[in-house]
């Protein structure tokens, strides 16, 4: 067993409240803030290969404890996972963190940043550092063939399908195949290679909080405070632009849609990162 010891680090509990709320709304763009830039494919994995598959999931922290263990800084958490499907039980029973009573007891370590703490997402046993989504390029194939070796001769352990994504490394010193990850019908992840002449890369950004998720609680507060003043004076605006026919009329249509968007957006960032309110993303 790992030694650790207790350290006062609630601000590293609140890290993981605040990506469990995020997950059980499946605000999995807006929980990516919360983990480490370069865990992000292993969060996307999850998502797409088991957690879409859980749509009533809902996580409950049962237990939190700051901790250090092999001189970095990390929370001990066990969740209550309810309304969990198959997929999700037996991919966790794999990894050796789902116990009795559907319970998850995992240690999670904080990785340190320029923007500042994030979790480390290990849900996935995924590792490289060009790592990118890449698709089928030939549009009349319907699918590809993942094999467990870089060449035709090895045995097939899964399949890309047509506009479906895959996570490849695109650091390869075979010219003809790729390394990539996926998970097979046993729900384990599984390291694979697939054919890079049929592939062609589809992004090296797997989430996007979007402007207003990324900004800092500081910055929402001031930009909100800006929002605010052209709504006070919103009537006289609407009168200005009135005098122009159906073009004024659209912008001032398109001006409060705009700013609501704006303040709805805000607004659903400061009150979640001060009292940890989600509200419904459409």
């Amino acid at each position: 067993m790992i030694p650790f010891c207790l350290c006062a680090c609630n601000g590293n509990q609140r890290l993981v409240r605040k990506f469990v709320k995020r997950m059980n709304a499946h605000q999995v763009n807006a929980a990516s803030k919360y983990i480490y830039h370069g865990d992000h494919p292993c969060l996307y994995l999850f998502n797409e290969a088991i957690y879409s598959k859980s749509p009533n999931m809902l996580f409950t922290i049962q237990e939190q404890q700051s901790s250090i263990v092999d001189g970095q800084q990390c929370v001990i958490v066990k969740l209550k996972c309810t309304n969990s499907s198959p997929f999700f039980r037996d991919y966790m029973t794999n990894l050796g963190l789902l116990q009795d009573n559907d319970m998850l007891v995992d240690t999670v370590f904080i990785r340190e940043t320029e923007k500042g703490k994030c979790l480390s997402f290990d849900w996935a046993k995924i590792r490289g550092e060009n790592l990118k989504l890449a698709i089928i390029a030939d549009t009349t194939k319907t699918y590809i063939n993942i094999r467990s070796g870089a060449g035709k001769d090895y045995p097939v352990v899964g399949k890309l399908e047509k506009e479906k994504k895959i996570i490849i490394d695109e650091y390869s010193k075979d010219p003809e195949w790729a390394k990539c990850y996926t998970v097979d019908q046993q729900c384990n992840t599984v390291q694979g290679f697939i054919n890079k002449n049929y592939l062609k890369s589809s992004a090296s950004l797997f989430f996007s909080p979007g402007i207003f998720g990324s900004m800092g609680i500081l910055l929402a507060l001031i930009i909100l405070v800006i929002v605010a003043v052209p709504i006070i004076f919103i009537a006289d605006i609407a009168s200005a632009l009135k005098s122009i026919p159906v073009i004024g009329i659209l912008l001032v249509v398109g001006l409060i849609l705009g700013l609501l968007y704006t303040v709805y957006q805000l607004l659903d960032n400061i009150l979640f990162e001060l009292f940890l309110i989600v509200l419904p993303h459409f």
